[in-house]
């Protein structure tokens, strides 16, 4: 699949799509071309002003699963919310050949879900967490 269909859909998926903390932040799909980890990692720290080795790294399923299990099931929107992020990552698994979550800072914190294709190409979903 090429990088701008991939990037549409992407963005198709992540449309009105929050992620819920202490604060409320969209999902920003953001598309580097092709990139490994290490200059990745070195992007998010220009971007988010903190140093590579305090990037924290978290595994996809965590990641979902913990984001998935937090929104109330009761509630139209947080039921709703969750089958975005299901049907969300149900197509990163079947798009990517690797998928991970990087957290830069600390309070106000930067979260990259990190997408590489088999061709090397990067793309990340990024958003805001506030954790006081």
């Amino acid at each position: 699949m090429d990088t701008e269909a991939i990037k549409a859909e992407l963005l198709k998926l992540t449309e009105g799509m929050l992620y819920i903390s202490e604060s409320d932040y969209e999902i920003d799909v953001q598309e580097y071309g092709v990139l490994d980890k290490t200059g990745l990692l070195q992007k998010i720290s220009a971007a988010s002003g903190t140093a590579v080795a305090d990037i924290a790294e978290q595994e996809a399923d965590t990641f979902f699963n913990k984001t998935i299990k937090a929104l109330d099931p009761t509630d139209d929107y947080a039921a709703e919310l969750a089958q975005q992020y299901k049907a969300l990552y149900a197509y990163l698994r079947a798009s990517f050949k690797e998928i991970s979550v990087l957290r830069a800072g600390e309070i106000q914190v930067h979260i990259y879900i990190a997408c590489f294709t088999v061709e090397g190409n990067c793309f990340t979903l990024h958003t805001t967490s506030v954790e006081t």
